[in-house]
């Protein structure tokens, strides 16, 4: 949530007898400047929410231009099924509008499908693009989850999504109306896993510059797996290594994991990776080979957090756990990774529970439960618009530790490490409200405030299932190190 008054200038207001005039008139500036664009993109939003009308009129119309389409003289058109004939009018309406708006059918066909959609399934948010007041980017990202489910289904996931249209990024919509739709739809979760998993593949783009894209498309867990042991591989070598970013690591240990072999044509890889060796500058060669990383990544074992509602967990239920605070898994992949855990940690939120929500000032670092429960509160890096894995995120003291603050749910949140050093060395700032809500305040050097809720937490499903004969233990949790500042 975004508000821009004068009672909101909070910290603008308390240096301003202390800052050169000069940057002032900066910010006054820099403030009309954003004014501005705010009220150029609510115009295009409204131009978007007209040409989404347009699309959504042109593939109704679609549906009964079969005689103005069709060419009915053809014999074999005769012959052909209703449903074919269907096809082939709205192929040929969509190719009206690719050669419209300059875009291939398939760009074209999925513009006409999530508007249509819109209009049917998400009324309210259909108006709101239309005021100007969302985004198609955001509006597209609702539509693609509503398209298989009945419009019952769509408005309840719409009431639970559409007052984060005009708050959050594209990619924050995506993740929440994913989760609303897990909940809300028909089939069970791993009913639908089992169906999508039969699409998994890998796909190899070309790029420029001699460069590719190699894309797979894996399970959640496999994936997120996948992920973390190349992120961990790569994270040691960053450590000897400057030059070596963490992203180049990650790229070098997928290349040796798929290819060292012993097969492999080593003269068309880089022998060496760059290497900080005494005396050496970047980009010079270290003694480690490339394809070596491999022998290093398989040592590795990679860890991945799920959080499992214990009456899952005891099998009373079939409640979906979620991945890293926000992605959901199916009932029983959840229970069997739960049962091949190597070590388990209770994580329980509710006041009588036990874990401890505060430590105070008797300690800077976290115990160990309380940093499970604010990775499980938070699910992301808690700066607007931000989407970092709260695993892969600081625990941050709010209100610094130098500055009086304490160890406790009221003053602690995940910022990944490039937001958390915006917090600390420039003109941004951010206060708490009080636990267990968790909501941050950003003030901006504008003085403009914006609000983050945290969107961590299991949703209920509509699925269950009978109890079950036995059940593991308690979910496993991940550690995370301790923040910076």
């Amino acid at each position: 949530m975004t508000t821009r008054s004068a009672d909101t200038r909070t910290r603008a207001d308390s240096g301003a007898r202390r800052r050169p005039a000069g940057r002032d008139v900066t910010l006054a500036r820099l403030d009309e400047l954003l004014a501005d664009l705010s009220a150029a993109q609510a115009e295009i939003n409204a131009l978007e929410g007209r040409r989404a009308a347009l699309l959504a009129d042109i593939a109704d119309l679609a549906e009964d231009a079969e005689s103005a389409v069709l060419d009915t003289d053809d014999p074999s058109l005769r012959r052909t099924s209703s449903s074919r004939r269907r096809e082939l009018v709205r192929r040929a309406v969509v190719a009206e509008v690719g050669t419209t708006l300059r875009l291939g059918e398939h760009a074209a066909g999925s513009l006409c499908e999530q508007a249509q959609t819109l209009r049917r399934k998400a009324p309210r948010s259909f108006a709101a693009l239309a005021a100007g007041r969302c985004s198609w980017a955001h509006a597209a990202r609702l539509a693609r989850h509503l398209a298989d489910l009945d419009p019952a289904d769509a408005r309840r996931v719409e009431s639970s999504v559409a007052p984060a249209l005009a708050t959050s990024t594209p990619a924050q919509v995506d993740a929440r109306t994913r989760r609303a739709r897990d909940n809300v739809h028909p089939e069970p979760v791993e009913v639908r896993s089992a169906k999508a998993s039969e699409h998994r593949a890998v796909y190899l783009d070309d790029a420029r510059d001699g460069m590719a894209w190699l894309t797979a498309h894996l399970p959640v867990t496999l994936a997120h797996a996948a992920y973390d042991r190349l992120t961990r591989t790569a994270t040691a070598l960053h450590a000897e290594t400057d030059s070596l970013t963490v992203s180049q690591g990650r790229a070098d240990v997928l290349a040796a994991l798929l290819l060292d072999d012993g097969t492999l044509d080593r003269d068309a890889v880089p022998a060496t990776a760059p290497g900080r060796d005494s005396g050496t500058a970047p980009g010079t060669a270290r003694t480690r080979p490339v394809l070596g990383i491999a022998t290093i990544a398989r040592s590795i074992r990679p860890q991945v957090t799920v959080t499992v509602p214990v009456l899952t967990l005891l099998g009373v239920a079939d409640i979906p756990a979620d991945l890293d605070g926000h992605v959901p898994v199916a009932p029983d992949t959840a229970r069997e990774l739960a049962a091949l855990a190597p070590s388990l940690r209770r994580v329980l939120t509710h006041p009588e529970s036990g874990v401890p929500l505060s430590v105070g000032r008797e300690s800077y670092t976290a115990p160990s439960a309380l940093k499970a429960t604010l990775r499980h509160r938070d699910a992301t890096c808690r700066f607007p618009g931000c989407t970092v894995p709260a695993v892969r995120a600081d625990l941050d003291h709010t209100t610094a530790w130098a500055d009086g603050g304490t160890t406790g749910a009221d003053n602690l949140a995940h910022l990944c490490r490039h937001h958390h050093v915006l917090k600390h060395q420039t003109g941004w700032t951010a206060r708490q409200g009080p636990a267990p809500g968790g909501n941050l305040e950003w003030t901006s050097p504008t003085g403009r405030r914006h609000t983050t809720r945290p969107d961590g937490g299991v949703v209920a499903s509509r699925h269950g299932s009978a109890p079950r004969d036995s059940a593991p233990r308690d979910l496993s949790s991940v550690g995370s190190g301790d923040p910076p500042f």
